[in-house]
């Protein structure tokens, strides 16, 4: 596994973690995204483009 892949998902584990475990304020306004769910998507889609990076072999630094 790459470091680029390792680098990748640890960002979004981190991510993740830091949604779930995170106190976030109520949202003020109702047309953004609340911040819990926008971390977990974005953990989530880091987190799997580290690990294709990671199955493709891609990122051998």
């Amino acid at each position: 596994m790459g470091l680029r892949g390792k680098i990748l998902i640890g960002l979004g584990a981190s991510l993740i973690a830091w949604g779930l475990t995170g106190d976030w304020p109520v949202e003020s306004d109702p047309t953004l995204p609340e911040t819990r769910s926008f971390f977990l998507f974005l953990g989530g889609v880091v987190g799997s483009a580290g690990l294709l990076i990671a199955i493709r072999g891609g990122g051998d630094t």
